[in-house]
This record gives C-alpha cells, structure tokens and sequence, in this order.
C-alpha cells in the first residue's frame, strides 16, 4: 500500500497560513470598529476625592450615584456617593450613537475610572443611575459635554 508523502514547503505552507488564520481572527475581536468612540473594557477605581483633583470634571448626580466626565483624557468615572447598599451606573453615548450603560460594584467614596477615546470636537451625553440588581432605582437628568471641554 503507497503512502502519501507530503513535502515540507507543503506542510511549512500549512503551518504559515493556520498562524495567520489565527492572528487574522484574534485581530478582529481585539480592534476597536472606530477609534473615536472606543472605549477601554476594564474601568479603574479611584476615590470621589481624587476625581477632580487634577482637571476640572463635569458631573451629573442623582440619590447614591454620580457620573463625571473629564475632557482631559476623555475619563468617565461613575461613583458611589452613598452607602445605601445599591450600586451606581452611568449611561453614555458618544457623538449622538447608541446608548451605553456600565454598572459597578464600589462602596460609598469610590469610583470607577472608564478611559474612552472621543475626538476633541466630539461630545459625550452621560446620566447618573442607582442600581438595585439590574433595576435603576433612581436617574438624574442627561448632561452634554464637550470633548473640549
């Protein structure tokens, strides 16, 4: 019975074009579809204290929670101002797109630190929620921002 053989620039072609089908595909879901509305996935906690002490950061507040948006580095902190056992969230939305809603576990005193990416005449609408579970128990209004500031 005959074996097949294959050759090595065969089998190194195999090999070559397997990695780059796998780099490809990687690539796809790590690229943001546009840099000027991307967005970090992880969000870094701070105190309410330390929010503004560098730049000044236009805020929005509602019973428990408050939203602040710092043109300087385009940050969104979304603190928790009260301990009331509920959870803080803030709702976005660059350059008039589709809304985004980012929840977060913090204690009264800390915020979370949402680095996005807006171009310096763009705009970000934000609005302050406190969750219990996945029910808004109370919003403020929507506040306009600058980019620019």
């Amino acid at each position: 019975m005959a074996r097949a053989q294959t050759t090595v620039p065969a089998r190194f072609s195999r090999v070559i074009g397997t990695l780059a089908l796998g780099v490809g595909v990687g690539a796809a879901f790590v690229t943001p579809a546009s840099a000027a509305t991307s967005q970090s996935s992880e969000a870094t906690v701070t105190s309410v204290r330390d929010v503004a002490a560098d730049y000044p950061c236009y805020s929005i507040s509602t019973s428990g929670a408050m939203s602040c948006f710092q043109p300087y580095g385009e940050h969104l902190y979304t603190c928790d101002t009260a301990a009331d056992g509920h959870h803080p969230g803030s709702w976005y939305r660059i350059n008039g797109g589709s809304w985004h809603n980012v929840q977060y576990d913090l204690g009264k005193g800390n915020c979370a630190d949402l680095n996005l990416s807006i171009g310096e005449s763009g705009y970000i609408d934000i609005q302050a929620c406190n969750y219990e579970g996945a029910t808004a128990l109370n919003c403020s209004g929507v506040l306009r921002v600058s980019a620019n500031g």
